[in-house]
């Protein structure tokens, strides 16, 4: 009788290399992460999704060719099939709230000119002028919290960089009168207004919307109206087309807790004249966030029945893709990508 030794010791080598294999092809992986898939006649498949290159490329961009579609896992032309990568304003909406901590502690300070102005830069940073070509593809609103149980607006979602500004300029030291604290209750209640923001925006079909919270606080929650858990929830259950942003003051915050607050992204800012330097370091994240979206439109061949597709990306030596399925029932031809 043979040995079966040799052949224990071949699969052993063949699993071992399969499995470093596999280790390699995961670390070179990207994360490509399906937002929204719309399918409509005569033959239109809209896909919205999201690609983190991780740190190191945060404003780098794909381009169309680094795409591949798979329909049933058969690859299909991008010619044949009209597929077009859209990044178009009038295609995409990126919201931003600011979220701006006016409790006294901030009001009652030499803090106030400094954040004031460090707010205003962070907005001129974000917001293109009515001459850039990307005017109109991005909104912003300014809200304020204190000890009061709702977030107040300063102003509400628009694209005029000057109105928001102007909002900025008018906070003075009696906008206020709560000294306390809500900090939990505005993370809850920020992340709820961008998230009716945002599906107000998806109701028109031709609209694909994202957007971002940014928080800015020096100091902890006081006012107890919203347990710190809860709040922790609403940020772990908020969806990637919503990033979430803090920026800490002074020696008095629970840099932990802004830490976890900011799911993608922290600024600890030491003193007031750090401030314009945080709010700056925000805004390269912010805008980095606004350009990590896509749109995939395609006109499917497809004609009936359920199918799936699966997007592949290529950057450098790194990979991505998702799979989803779309239904085909009732589909013909005279599709066209606008």
């Amino acid at each position: 009788m043979k040995s079966i030794l040799p052949k224990l010791i071949l699969l052993c080598i063949i699993a071992t290399t399969l499995m470093a294999c596999g280790k390699d092809n995961d670390s070179n992986r990207f994360e490509m992460e399906l937002i929204e898939s719309k399918a409509e006649a005569p033959a239109k498949v809209r896909l919205f999704f999201k690609i983190d290159l991780g740190e190191d490329h945060l404003f780098e961009s794909l381009e169309p060719a680094d795409f591949e579609i798979y329909e049933d896992k058969l690859i299909i032309s991008r010619s044949e099939s009209l597929a077009e990568i859209q990044r178009e304003e009038g295609e995409f909406l990126f919201s931003s709230i600011l979220l701006l901590d006016l409790s006294g502690s901030v009001l009652n300070e030499s803090e106030l000119p400094s954040v004031k102005s460090a707010a205003n830069s962070f907005i001129n940073s974000v917001m293109p002028q009515e001459s850039d070509e990307t005017f109109g593809s991005k909104e912003m609103a300014v809200y304020w919290f204190d000890g009061e149980e709702d977030v107040h607006i300063l102003v509400p979602f628009t694209t005029n960089r000057d109105s928001l500004t102007s909002g900025i300029d008018s906070i003075n030291e009696s906008i206020s009168s709560d000294n306390s604290t809500n900090l939990n209750g505005a993370v809850v209640q920020g992340l709820s207004i961008m998230n009716s923001r945002l599906t107000e925006a998806r109701l028109d079909p031709d609209i694909s919307a994202a957007g971002s919270l940014v928080i800015f606080t020096d100091g902890t929650d006081q006012a107890s109206r919203v347990s710190t858990r809860d709040a922790q929830n609403a940020v772990k259950n908020a969806g990637k087309d919503n990033a979430v942003f803090t920026i800490g003051l002074g020696d008095e915050i629970d840099e932990g807790i802004l830490k976890y607050f900011g799911r993608d992204g922290f600024e600890l800012a030491a003193n007031s004249f750090d401030l314009n330097t945080s709010f700056l370091a925000v805004a390269q994240k912010v805008e980095s966030e606004s350009k990590s979206f896509y749109v995939l439109e395609y006109c499917t061949p497809k004609r009936s029945g359920e199918h799936t597709i699966e997007l592949r990306a290529l950057y450098e030596d790194m990979f991505g893709s998702f799979t989803t399925k779309f239904n085909a029932d009732g589909f013909t031809g005279g599709c066209s990508i606008d």
